[in-house]
């Protein structure tokens, strides 16, 4: 394994409260070595833009961080 460049840990991400709460994102561990290519597939509505939004800093997570060479994020850099 390389350096690690981005790291996923405990991510996820709820939409709405109360009886209209849904989890769209359940927890998500991942490494991603520094020049590594990743493909996220799924289904659609499965939360793979919510999880690329949230690791883009586009999208705060409900739980969990991302961090960038070490660093969190918590916005677009």
């Amino acid at each position: 394994m390389g350096d690690v460049g981005v790291e996923v840990r405990g991510l996820g991400h709820v939409f709405g409260s109360g009886d209209r709460r849904v989890e769209a994102l359940g927890p998500v561990d991942l490494d991603i070595d520094a020049g590594e290519l990743v493909c996220v597939v799924g289904p659609s509505g499965c939360g793979k833009t919510t999880l690329l939004k949230c690791m883009s800093g586009l999208l705060a997570p409900s739980s969990g961080q991302v961090l960038l060479h070490g660093e969190p994020v918590d916005g677009p850099p």
